[in-house]
């Protein structure tokens, strides 16, 4: 690396990185000068601490693993190349040995590569850490397993300098763990942007932070009276609400204020905790900070994913209300369009292939008159082809009115039950009854949805039920009209699952007119379909 970047100022780095790599984009500078701001903070505060022990809360690790998490592999080296003068700028006790600081440097490098490299390994993309999973993957790699590799490190580094390796190693882990525990998620959620979501609630954060301080301030002023052991706990109601109301974001930046004040406090020799830098004092601390983190932080989290898992169920079934209102919407459009086509069909068959059938069956008449007496064979076969005629004809006729009943449009559901069940009987010779009141005034949907009903109903009870005998009931009171159709058929198992398209489209037609359909059947016991309606009106008498 050159030593003029080594040796000037984090803007001077970026100047030269800019020269040199005239493809890096703006907002990249833009992102390094924040970072080396942060970075230079965060060492700067690093420096309070003695240099007697490890300091008990690295604040640079947090900003540095934080930005490598953000960034792409790529561009990690910017982030490297500005972060390494800045170790140099704050002043160090000239007892330590240049070999220690560039040792320790490269040390944490190093582990926040390592760190940033696993979670973005196991976890693809950006890794989020808003719910149990990703939290416990992000604390068993940054707070537990970089921190006590690390820890090796900087303690066989420590030992070089006449200090004893296992607290060396235990004071080096407390204070990365520590950090990448409370500091390093709180930037995370800010980076992430998750304080846009609190903006609604912006009165009742003011009132939390009014509370918060005071508790603080208690805390400090109390610790050395007699309610010292309660003083500790003065924020912890804060705590839990910051947990629940404003989720991850709000609960680790508090902790994260309260662990930096406390490690100030404690590096100053005074405060809230202790009055001296006792390893007691400042193992306290961390423990204290430690035990306190996890579980605010687990419940901020689990909230926070129960939260998401709500909201996306609710979009979920958003998206199932708006398909189920599509399909209702394409169910009624294709019903029309059904009907549409079936009245297209009927005047077809009624208009064009009966009137030609008509005239068929005037020609052949006109050609028996004119057949000579002895042509009796002749006029057999003549017979007979009439009486085909006659038969076709008569079946355009009944499949015209199945496809569209002028009766049921011109003079009512009534008469057009009644035309239906005499086709029925007629042409399955079986016995149907009919009673029907009158009903005045009822709308056209309404009319046709109960006609295709019996009608769906009779041909099921012929066709499956095999039944002789059908009562057809049509009946109106005060509030709804109520379409009976009970056989004497076969039956079935009602409770079984049907696969076939008849009931479907029954159910169908009633839903969309706001109807219900009841089927109730068994084996050897018949068949009744009970279709009704809202239709507000009179009774009148049966017709």
């Amino acid at each position: 690396m050159p030593a003029s970047v080594i040796a000037n100022s984090p803007s001077d780095a970026l100047e030269h990185i800019e020269q040199s790599h005239p493809n890096v984009a703006v907002h990249d500078f833009r992102n390094l000068l924040v970072f080396a701001v942060a970075y230079l903070a965060a060492s700067g505060y690093a420096s309070l601490f003695p240099q007697t022990a490890a300091a008990p809360l690295w604040f640079p690790d947090s900003v540095l693993l934080c930005a490598l998490l953000l960034t792409p592999f790529r561009k990690w080296w910017l982030y490297l190349v500005v972060a390494l003068p800045i170790r140099f700028i704050p002043a160090l006790p000239s007892s330590v040995p240049n070999w220690f600081l560039f040792a320790t440097s490269a040390n944490d490098l190093l582990k926040a590569m390592f760190a940033a490299y696993l979670l973005r390994r196991i976890t693809p993309g950006s890794i989020r850490v808003s719910n149990l999973r990703t939290t416990a993957t992000y604390w068993g790699i940054a707070v537990f397993l970089t921190p006590m590799l690390s820890a090796f490190g900087g303690a066989a580094m420590r030992r070089a300098l006449g200090y004893a390796f296992w607290p060396a190693w235990n004071q080096w882990f407390l204070g990365d763990a520590l950090a990448n525990l409370v500091l390093t998620p709180a930037l995370l959620y800010w980076c992430w942007g998750c304080y846009r979501k609190l903006r609604p609630r912006i009165l009742e954060i003011l009132l939390w932070m009014v509370g918060f301080v005071v508790s603080l301030y208690l805390s400090i002023l109390l610790i050395h009276s007699n309610y010292s052991p309660i003083a500790l706990y003065a924020p912890v109601p804060f705590l839990i609400w910051a947990a629940t109301r404003f989720g991850p974001i709000g609960a680790s930046s508090a902790l994260s204020l309260i662990a930096l004040l406390s490690m100030v406090h404690v590096g100053g020799g005074q405060g809230s905790f202790f009055t001296n830098l006792a390893p007691q004092s400042v193992l306290f601390v961390q423990l204290f900070l430690a035990v306190m983190s996890v579980p605010v932080l687990f419940v901020a989290i689990l909230i926070e994913e129960r939260s998401a898992v709500e909201t996306r169920l609710r979009e979920t079934q958003k998206k199932l209300s708006e398909n189920y209102d599509r399909a209702r919407d394409l169910a009624v459009k294709f019903m029309n369009a059904q009907e549409d086509e079936r009245k297209r069909i009927a005047l077809e068959l009624h208009d064009d292939i009966g009137q030609r059938l008509s005239l068929l069956s005037n020609a052949l008449d006109a050609w028996e008159l004119e057949l000579s007496v002895g042509m009796t064979k002749e006029r057999a076969r003549l017979c007979s082809l009439k009486h085909s005629t006659e038969e076709v004809a008569t079946a355009v006729h009944d499949l015209s009115h199945q496809l569209h009943s002028s009766v049921l449009h011109h003079l009512g559901l009534a008469k057009g039950l009644q035309g239906l069940c005499r086709t029925m009987s007629q042409q399955h010779d079986i016995v149907v009854d009919l009673d029907a009141d009158e009903v005045a005034d009822l709308p056209s949907d309404i009319s046709l949805c109960l006609f295709r009903v019996a009608q769906e109903s009779l041909s099921n009870a012929v066709k499956h039920g095999r039944a002789k005998q059908i009562a057809v009931q049509l009946v109106q009171n005060a509030s709804s009209l109520r379409l009976i159709v009970k056989d004497d058929g076969i039956g079935f198992d009602s409770t079984t699952p049907s696969n076939g398209l008849g009931l479907v489209s029954m159910q169908e037609r009633l839903r969309i007119v706001e109807g219900t359909l009841t089927l109730t059947s068994s084996p050897g016991q018949g068949t009744m379909i009970e279709a009704v309606v809202r239709h507000p009106g009179s009774r009148s008498t049966p017709g």
